[in-house]
């Protein structure tokens, strides 16, 4: 109860072990069989009928839903897959920002000594794909990924590894 000392206080929880006295335990007999459960028993209407609109938050959730209940093992997983959530259920102006249309970026850039190299528009938090570097001469590629990584906001680097002056370098990154 949100009582203290004989007030009332918004948004205080009770005690775990408070709960757990005042919590009725009801013992089933017997597991109820999915078989015996009609499809049209709880239709749109009557799940109205009996929960208030809003009152599965998702904060309300998060609290009630133990860790891992949505996972590939339980097989809950699936109600997350395409087609579950459709474009009514989503109400307006919930989801900001664009969607993706390029998440995979190019960048062809100078090589040279061992160390940082500017890609104008990479991200920390963005994935590393590939580093291929193109012999000016040759004009062969040679994967130099492994060698890379994202080091800050427009920078790559290959500290301690293969010098690519007088190359090119085709970068391939995920941004996200």
């Amino acid at each position: 109860m949100p009582w203290k000392n004989g007030r009332y206080v918004p948004r205080l929880r009770p005690e775990p072990a408070k709960v757990e006295r005042q919590t009725r335990r009801i013992q089933v007999e017997s597991r109820l069989n999915i078989n015996e459960i009609n499809d049209s028993s709880f239709t749109e209407t009557f799940i109205q009928r009996i929960f208030a609109a809003e009152s599965f938050s998702a904060s309300f959730l998060r609290s009630v839903i133990p860790d891992a209940v949505f996972s590939v093992k339980s097989g809950l997983r699936s109600l997350f897959s395409p087609g579950f959530v459709s474009s009514e259920m989503i109400a307006d102006n919930s989801i900001t920002g664009s969607k993706i249309t390029n998440a995979i970026k190019a960048s062809l850039i100078n090589g040279g000594s061992a160390g940082n190299h500017t890609v104008s528009g990479i991200k920390p938090i963005d994935e590393l794909i590939c580093v291929f570097e193109q012999n000016g001469t040759s004009g062969l590629l040679t994967d130099l990924t492994s060698e890379f990584s994202i080091k800050k906001a427009d920078t790559i680097s290959n500290t301690g590894g293969t010098a690519t002056s007088g190359d090119k370098l085709l970068v391939f990154y995920l941004s996200k």
